[in-house]
């Protein structure tokens, strides 16, 4: 297993509700004078909202994101979710907490680390970074679009990509406003502009004879990748296809 490198950054808390929230940014004394040459350009960023998460989430959501806080990716290296932040076990502090899936929710230990990945996922894939693995959840979630999340399982499910970079990419994480970021930065900028988009075409429903009984058609996403120069499109590239089979609504 690698090492994964880190910048020294501080850690400011703030008063709050029974499961704190921490504020974890970019501004440090590490991004002073030539440091900050090392992560001046940002390459892409993605928010999601924890806004409507229980507390035990926020608090999960937080301590996910302060292990991931301030990672290097180097030139070529592959980097592993699980490997940086660890287990979201309740001997590690997590909580557990309910998750927001599209059609109902669940009670997960550590509950709210994959909305971190997610979010985490968004920014690498807009950076045009190289998925190595990726999982899809069950059901759809609530906090990112159809086709675009990452769960996350210790042990058994992770998220790796690798750096195509000649550069090191910096991974920041914030939490302010009743948001999460993730931003993804270097010392270069890219030579090219990276969009997603996706197709969903619904799926035949089984047959389902009881009126009293909802069910979600089945989802088949396509997942697309966009390179630009400028304004200029350069190509569109498959990424992969997600399917989630019909599920019954509570």
């Amino acid at each position: 297993m690698s090492t994964v490198a880190r910048v020294k950054l501080f850690k400011r808390s703030f008063a709050c509700t029974a499961a704190c929230l921490f504020l974890f940014t970019s501004q440090s004394p590490a991004e002073t004078g030539r440091d900050m040459e090392r992560f001046r350009h940002v390459i892409a960023s993605y928010t999601t909202s924890i806004a409507h998460q229980e507390s035990s989430v926020q608090r999960n959501i937080a301590l996910a994101s302060e292990s991931l806080n301030g990672t290097v990716i180097s030139p070529g290296q592959t980097f592993s979710f699980n490997s940086v932040v660890g287990e979201g076990s309740a001997e590690r502090g997590y909580l557990t907490g309910r998750v927001l899936y599209r059609d109902s929710t669940a009670y997960e230990e550590g509950g709210g680390i994959c909305q971190v990945s997610s979010t985490l996922f968004n920014a690498l894939l807009l950076s045009g970074v190289i998925i190595k693995e990726r999982h899809r959840h069950y059901q759809p979630v609530s906090y990112v679009p159809l086709g675009l999340d990452a769960t996350i399982k210790y042990g058994k499910k992770d998220l790796k990509v690798r750096n195509p970079y000649s550069f090191n990419l910096f991974i920041f994480t914030e939490i302010s406003g009743g948001s999460l970021t993730v931003t993804v930065k270097s010392g270069s900028s890219l030579p090219y502009r990276y969009e997603i988009s996706t197709e969903e075409e619904e799926v035949n429903l089984p047959l389902n004879t009881d009126e009293n009984i909802r069910i979600r058609p089945g989802l088949s996403i396509i997942v697309y990748r966009q390179k630009y120069s400028g304004t200029k499109l350069l190509g569109s590239y498959l990424l992969y296809k997600d399917f989630y089979p019909p599920a019954r609504m509570e």
